[in-house]
């Protein structure tokens, strides 16, 4: 088990080196299960990647192992005042869970999730400088979770989040960045609470602080405060089991505006690193997320959702997505699992992320940005 986990983690810090994502930074839905239900799990927990969404829901998955891999391709385009760019991309992302049953009130687990961001076009875009333009930020998250039932059906959870980050720039010499590659390590808390309030309707909530990480030295002249913290979010869940069917629906509200390097204007007038120098000019997210599950028989579930979300980048503040495009906030989803035998399930799901393009207005005129991404994921989860 030990060896099996350390390759997972090994894996998943080399593979998250460059990812895609559809709120900001963030995926629509993080396990294979949740994936194929748009991501609602917040009070459906399925396997022990929940702690991702949901702390609490641990208590209520027994103990299991979970892995999988998922795939992203497609295509990002932007057009830079004339420079016309395209990267095709084909990334892979691993995920995993562990939870254990230690006594009959109390679980102890742990997840591991990445997020993040980035192009390579392989040439200049003149507006932004003389190097071929490349830009990566990767951060995973590595969440301790324990929890525990103190009334039959109602579960409260915590999670310790202890993240690992990377972002490289290249190509951005006219907004004073360096051809670099910053590092930092942080750590924030995840809280939950899961129930069963109804016959079969489950009620979920969930509130994560910020992530805070240290200054990244290669970054801290551009970079407001030099520190590129995960925001914090909170979110709420009603899941309802009635005979084969299961209905899930989550609401999560990401803070985007209450860190600096995402959400200072590009314009905000102080000076690169200071903390009101420029940034990214993201505002805040509310993502709303539908998912239906069917048990066609013993051995298979089907599923399918929807995740819609407010973009967060607004019009005029796009003269940088042509470097981060996050802004496919809206997807749909299919999944299915099969039940080997009693110990092993085998997960399928597909994630299409809707075309959007971001047109510039005002000091972002000029400047659009945007493509579409297919995601599959495969998991596998063993239960003991």
């Amino acid at each position: 088990m030990k060896k099996l986990f350390g390759l997972v983690l090994a894996g998943a810090l080399v593979l998250s080196a460059r990812v895609e994502a559809s709120n900001g930074n963030q995926y629509a839905g993080y396990g294979a299960q949740a994936m194929g239900m748009g991501g609602a799990s917040i009070a459906n927990p399925t396997d022990s990647t929940v702690a991702i969404n949901n702390p609490a829901g641990m208590g209520a998955v027994g103990t299991r192992v979970d892995g999988s891999l998922m795939a992203t391709a497609g295509q990002l385009r932007s057009n830079v005042h004339g420079s016309k760019n395209s990267d095709d991309v084909l990334l892979f992302l691993p995920g995993f869970g562990v939870n254990y049953q230690y006594l009959p009130d109390v679980t102890l687990g742990l997840a591991v999730s990445g997020y993040g961001a980035g192009v390579d076009y392989g040439k200049p875009i003149p507006a932004f400088g003389t190097s071929n333009v490349k830009s990566t930020l990767a951060q995973m998250l590595i969440s301790p979770t324990a929890t525990y039932e103190f009334a039959p059906g109602h579960y409260f959870g915590l999670s310790v989040k202890l993240g690992y980050e990377s972002l490289m720039l290249h190509g951005l010499e006219n907004f004073g960045a360096t051809n670099d590659t910053g590092h930092a390590f942080g750590v924030g808390v995840g809280v939950g609470y899961l129930g069963t309030i109804a016959p079969g309707l489950r009620l979920g909530v969930t509130y994560s602080s910020p992530v805070w990480f240290q200054k990244m030295e290669a970054h801290e002249d551009i970079i407001p405060d030099g520190r590129l913290n995960a925001p914090q979010q909170a979110g709420a869940g009603l899941a309802y089991d009635m005979g084969d069917w299961t209905f899930a629906f989550d609401y999560v509200w990401i803070n985007w505006a209450s860190q600096k390097t995402f959400s200072n204007s590009l314009t905000q007038g102080g000076a690169p690193g200071a903390g009101n120098g420029p940034g990214f000019g993201w505002r805040d997210q509310n993502i709303f997320r539908f998912g239906v599950n069917y048990k066609v028989n013993e051995r298979l579930q089907v599923r399918t959702g929807l995740s819609l979300a407010n973009h967060q980048v607004p019009d005029g503040e796009a003269t940088l997505i042509a470097v981060a495009p996050c802004n496919q906030p809206k997807s749909a989803h299919l999944g299915l699992t099969y039940k080997v035998n009693d110990e092993i399930e085998v997960t399928g799901s597909y994630m299409y992320d809707f075309r959007h393009i971001t047109k510039g207005t005002g000091a972002s005129k000029g400047t659009e940005a945007g493509g579409e991404l297919h995601m599959l994921a495969l998991g596998v989860g063993y239960k003991f």
